[in-house]
């Protein structure tokens, strides 16, 4: 909401930086007219401050654009979290402790999802929103849209192992299982691990955490 915010107020002064040229050259005809002093025409504003206005204009308007796709990203992101944690209500009530949004030190921001067994097994689960048929080459994770295949834009796996150790930190466990977590993607991986750490689709998870714990 607050990006939201941010955006119409980036749209809104684009619209009133693109019309100031044009109010200020009809306030000063109207003084020029009142006081008789000079004529309307001596009051037009000079080509390159209409310039100006434009560009700074276009400038407000690519923020607002901007800020408007970061807010969908985030409503992406929270509808995934809330998918995920609305599939893990099973293991809650089978006495599992879930943690949601647990702030991490090191700059890490914060961990998605820290859930421990019954039996005492940790795990830190980074949930991804992003789309399409998740493939790895061993080393890293990429992304399928058609026929096209991208690479992720940060590396999801060095990031849920930082968050791991972390976390292990933070609550002085012998061990955590990072997990990173597609919500709306499908997982393409044979095994479901790649550089120690587990990648699974949201059918998946479950499943996957019940298997680990056994």
């Amino acid at each position: 909401m607050r990006r939201r915010i941010k955006a119409i107020a980036s749209f809104a002064s684009a619209a009133f930086i693109l019309v100031l040229p044009f109010l200020l050259t009809q306030l000063l005809k109207q003084i020029a007219a009142l006081s008789s002093a000079q004529t309307q025409s001596s009051f037009n504003l000079p080509p390159a401050v209409y310039a100006f206005c434009v560009i700074v204009a276009l400038g407000s308007t690519a923020n607002g654009f901007y800020l408007w796709k970061r807010a969908n990203h985030a409503d992406q992101g929270a509808k995934g979290e809330e998918d995920i944690a609305e599939a893990m209500l099973p293991l809650q009530q089978a006495g599992w402790q879930i943690e949601y949004g647990m702030r991490l030190g090191n700059r890490l921001g914060d961990a998605d999802i820290v859930c421990i067994s019954p039996q005492g097994k940790a795990f830190v689960i980074d949930v991804k929103s992003h789309r399409g048929t998740v493939t790895t080459d061993g080393k890293q994770l990429s992304r399928q849209m058609g026929k096209q295949t991208y690479p992720f834009e940060k590396d999801f796996l060095s990031q849920a192992m930082k968050q791991a150790l972390q976390v292990k930190k933070q609550k002085n466990l012998d061990f955590v299982t990072p997990i990173v977590a597609f919500s709306n993607a499908k997982v393409s991986i044979r095994s479901n691990k790649v550089q120690k750490v587990y990648v699974v689709e949201k059918l998946e998870l479950i499943p996957l955490l019940k298997t680990l714990t056994k």
